[in-house]
């Protein structure tokens, strides 16, 4: 046991997910992890979900079910009510593995300093190839900025930190953990990756990571919202809007003590271009991966090569759409 554990608060938001969210509450009560608050936001749900929460309301330290406006402000409601020197959400369809939460506050409690903790999950769910995702190695700070880089189920952060850039967007319903990452690293917060594995992350026939367009639109929003807030960043805004990416110009800016390099600016803008096109990719959005290969072809060839986007363009111009959407269903 950790002497002088700190509270770790896990808010559950849920809607709708009670063939799962018993196995996320288990997960909870099983890590048995003496400083432990779990709160459950439901948005009124219509299923079994909160006779599954009453079955387990003695575990839990506040629980409501009212009708709200989907997962943001669920969490804002749980970050309200929560008093942890840790804070995290665990989407209510997956859950952790054993001991995380011992390991998360060791790692906390080792490194005074820390902002923000993320690790490494298992996928999984029906006619999904289970697999292990999250980094595998450390990567430079300006790496976090082009898309979301860990899978959020396995990320803790300081609330000491948190509470400097709450709340959390409730106009985003996709990107919403990207930017608060965003913001704390904006900020001067620090980031530490771990090689452990926190948590199962599930996928299934109603699960958000399924809506790829949905991700990609509001992770460029705040990408553009980042270029916005940072010298030598107007460039990249005007590139994604004429591409179409990024619908209207970035109003928001975030506030920020750190500079970035024109190199550094460069790598995150194609970066952020890459995940653009391999989720148009799988959607077989030939116009948009024309746009983008194009442009790198042209303005950064070493990365187009580099990325083999000749093999991805051909494969979009012979394969038929209905082949090469039966192709990547047997790749899942």
């Amino acid at each position: 046991m950790i002497p002088n554990s700190p509270i770790i608060s896990v808010i559950i938001p849920s809607f709708n997910q009670g063939e799962f969210i018993e196995e996320t509450i288990m997960s909870l009560i099983r890590q048995n992890y003496p400083n432990l608050e779990i709160i459950v936001i439901d948005g009124g749900s219509k299923d079994q979900t909160v006779n599954i929460i009453k079955k387990y309301e003695t575990h839990i330290t506040y629980w409501v079910s009212e009708e709200d406006s989907g997962q943001s402000e669920a969490i804002n409601k749980g970050f309200n009510r929560a008093t942890g020197d840790i804070m995290t959400w665990l989407n209510s369809d997956d859950y952790y593995e054993q001991e995380t939460l011992q390991k998360v506050a060791a790692e906390f409690v080792s490194t005074p300093y820390l902002s923000i903790l993320h690790g490494k999950s298992i996928l999984f769910g029906q006619s999904v190839k289970e697999k292990v995702i999250g980094l595998e190695y450390d990567i430079p700070l300006y790496d976090y900025f082009p898309f979301m880089r860990f899978p959020q189920p396995s990320c803790f952060i300081k609330t000491e930190v948190l509470k400097k850039v709450l709340p959390v967007n409730n106009a985003l319903h996709y990107a919403m953990d990207f930017e608060l990452i965003i913001k704390i690293i904006l900020k001067g917060g620090n980031i530490k990756r771990s090689n452990e594995i926190f948590s199962h992350y599930r996928l299934h026939k109603s699960s958000k990571s399924n809506e790829h367009g949905a991700f990609l639109k509001e992770w460029t929003f705040v990408v553009g919202n980042f270029f916005n807030s940072v010298s030598g960043g107007q460039k990249y805004i005007e590139t994604l809007i004429q591409f179409g990416l990024l619908q209207k110009p970035a109003c928001t800016r975030y506030a920020t003590v750190l500079t970035f390099t024109d190199n550094e600016l460069e790598c995150i803008f194609l970066q952020h271009l890459n995940i653009c096109y391999h989720y148009s990719y799988r959607e077989f959005n030939k116009k948009i991966c024309a746009v983008i290969s194009s442009y790198l072809k042209t303005n950064a060839n070493a990365f187009y090569t580099l990325n083999g986007y000749k093999k991805y363009n051909n494969r979009l111009k012979f394969i038929p759409k209905f082949a090469f959407k039966f192709i990547r269903s047997l790749l899942k």
